[in-house]
């Protein structure tokens, strides 16, 4: 039922905006893994094809693996996204976990840290990883030369917000933003990566969003509670 009509049992509400995001992550999936097995197959005819020239075996024997690793990595990705475990938090420095995250990448960073530095109750590695996916994202948009990290104690919220000059994005992008395997235009594929942001906010009672900066470029906006 795709109506937002009650189940058969009576328990609940069937909503269409959730099965439709449950679709286009199977479908996201299917296309993902599709995409792997063609190297895979590929390369291993190349293989056997070439199989009397060693440096054309390890070239395409080094495909496989790297396509392998790729999706070792996704299988990584969806389970953590599929696992309803409570995950512990502990209170770390926003400050910290926005200075991480940025380090290694290639745009040039400009940082705006509040001098009150606010402790917030999260998850250590899936806080590092999908804040640092997010900077991936953004320094790897061909048009982005700089991001801007900031963050502001508000009442008894915090407030990390990224701001980026690549290309803006159109309404119907932004409001796909965190869904996996999105592909935006003139933007780089987020991935399970931005979904895990979302899943980070909605695991700590945050809150995430995505809109575009003036005159161009993104901005994303993780707001999170303060501990003590």
């Amino acid at each position: 039922m795709g109506d937002g009509s009650p189940t058969p049992d009576g328990k609940g509400i069937q909503h269409p905006e959730g099965m439709r995001a449950v679709r286009d992550l199977a479908a996201g999936v299917v296309h993902e893994i599709n995409n792997i097995l063609g190297v895979v197959i590929g390369n291993a005819h190349l293989v056997r094809k070439n199989a009397s020239s060693p440096a054309a075996v390890e070239k395409y024997a080094g495909e496989i693996k790297a396509a392998a690793d790729e999706g070792k990595e996704l299988m990584r990705q969806l389970a953590a996204l599929a696992s309803n475990d409570p995950l512990a938090g502990r209170p770390l420095s926003l400050n910290d976990l926005a200075a991480n995250a940025m380090s290694g990448l290639d745009a040039a960073i400009e940082f705006d840290l509040s001098a009150q530095d606010a402790m917030v109750s999260l998850d250590l590695w899936l806080a590092q990883e999908s804040l640092s996916a997010l900077g991936r994202f953004m320094a790897q948009t061909t048009s982005v030369s700089s991001i801007r990290v900031v963050t502001r104690v508000i009442g008894s919220a915090v407030a990390l917000t990224f701001e980026d000059d690549g290309g803006s994005l159109t309404a119907k992008e932004l409001r796909s933003f965190f869904a996996p395997f999105v592909k935006a235009e003139r933007r780089p594929k987020p991935g399970t990566g931005l979904a895990r942001l979302a899943d980070l906010a909605s695991r700590f009672d945050g809150h995430v969003a995505a809109s575009n900066c003036e005159p161009h470029g993104l901005r994303v906006v993780l707001t999170l509670p303060v501990v003590a």
